[in-house]
Formats: C-alpha cells, structure tokens, sequence
C-alpha cells in the first residue's frame, strides 16, 4: 500500500515538474511502479482463492507453485525495473544538458583559450598593442 502512495505521489509531482524540466523518464518510472503495484495488488486478492482451486482438483500444488513464480517473478522484476528507473531518472536530472542553448542577453561569456576569464562588473584589460620588431617610441 505504501508503494502505491509513492507512486501516486511521485507520479503527481513528475508530471508537475514537467514544466520546470523534469525528465519523462521520471513520470514513466513511476506509472511503471502504479502499474505494477496495482497489478500486485490485483493478484493478492486473487490468491486467496488458491484453496479452492486446490480444492477443485483442477490444479496440482505443483502447478499452483508454477503459476505463483509466473506471476511474481515479473510483478518483482517490473518493480525492481521502476525503482531503477526512478534512480536513472534522478541521476539524469543532476547533469547539465549536453545540447548548448541560447544564453540571456548580457550573460558573461566563457573565456576564449588563452585569455583570462572575467568576472562580472570588471572589464578585461586590454593588452597593449604589439609593435613590429626594432620601433620604439
């Protein structure tokens, strides 16, 4: 029950952060664990019935334990898959965009190579003009 408050949440939050920037990695991981949750919780109540159908005489227990490992080994495996895609998706988030954009009018500028960098408020010294080779003033 937790995880589907988490995932609830999680999923609200990521679709917000939409807006500001947060990856739709983020909001798949977590419909993946909403899913997978529900899911989990949809076989819960389904398994209380697994004396009747050994009851039946339908099913062997060997065959009621196939079903239990078909059923939760991916149940297990899509949840495991969500955790990890919410930790990608926060490790993502963290970097800085590898596509350059448009900088902000008057955005200081980085310094060309072989040029010291300036701060913000300072002008860069000018260099003193280079004079051919045997003229002095």
């Amino acid at each position: 029950m937790l995880q589907l408050v988490v995932g609830l949440l999680g999923l609200v939050f990521s679709i917000r952060g939409r807006s500001k920037g947060v990856s739709g990695l983020m909001v798949g991981a977590f419909v993946v664990m909403l899913v997978t949750t529900a899911a989990g919780i949809a076989w819960q109540f389904l398994s209380v019935e697994v004396p009747s159908w050994s009851a039946s005489g339908n099913l062997s227990a060997d065959e009621i334990r196939l079903i239990f490992m078909g059923v939760g080994i991916p149940l297990d495996a899509a949840a495991l898959l969500s955790w990890l895609l919410v930790a990608l998706a926060v490790l993502k988030s963290g970097r800085l965009p590898r596509q350059p954009g448009l900088a902000p009018v008057n955005y200081p500028m980085a310094a060309q190579p072989g040029f010291p960098g300036t701060q913000p408020g300072h002008p860069q010294p000018v260099p003193p003009a280079q004079q051919p080779p045997g003229t002095q003033h």
